[in-house]
């Protein structure tokens, strides 16, 4: 019988075999989300851009550059709570949640912090929304990464002197 319990060595370093089920992260999948929420933002930005026309083009430019900070101030430590407070919630539709609400929050943030005034709601509706995309996106594709590079359990090393 396999056992998973983080206890587990395997490999020549011994190191724990950590089970990505268990809502378990590392700086490796921080660091993907990052990656891949600067490129869900590009993207946005980019269809905001075309969108647009000449003045959404301008209004793409500043969203990507205030989503990439914010991205990086609120989305990075907000993303490491969550994803430890969360990890024992087993459901991954409720990570999911929660990752769209504190990612439409910081969306909502970046509008009031780069323009010190007051909006009616209707304005957040679309930073909110690029960035609850942005969050559900990064977190999705790191959590598939996490299983994929960890999901598999190492198999065992030979024992020589049997």
């Amino acid at each position: 019988m396999v056992s998973t319990s983080t206890a587990d060595v395997s490999g020549p370093a011994a190191t724990p075999w950590r089970d990505p089920r268990r809502h378990e992260w590392r700086g490796g999948d921080i660091a993907c989300g990052w990656v891949v929420g600067a490129v869900t933002l590009a993207v946005l930005s980019i269809v905001l851009g075309v969108l647009g026309g000449a003045a959404g083009a301008a209004i793409g430019a500043v969203a990507m550059m205030t989503g990439l900070v914010a991205l990086s101030l609120y989305g990075v430590p907000v993303a490491i709570g969550a994803a430890t407070l969360l990890r024992v919630v087993r459901w991954e539709w409720l990570h999911l949640l929660a990752f769209a609400a504190l990612g439409a929050l910081g969306g909502a943030l970046a509008l009031s912090a780069t323009t010190w005034t007051m909006h009616d709601p209707g304005t957040y509706a679309l930073p909110a929304g690029c960035g609850a995309i942005t969050a559900v996106v990064a977190r999705g594709v790191s959590r598939r990464r996490a299983i994929r590079t960890r999901g598999i359990r190492p198999p065992e090393p030979e024992d020589a002197t049997a």
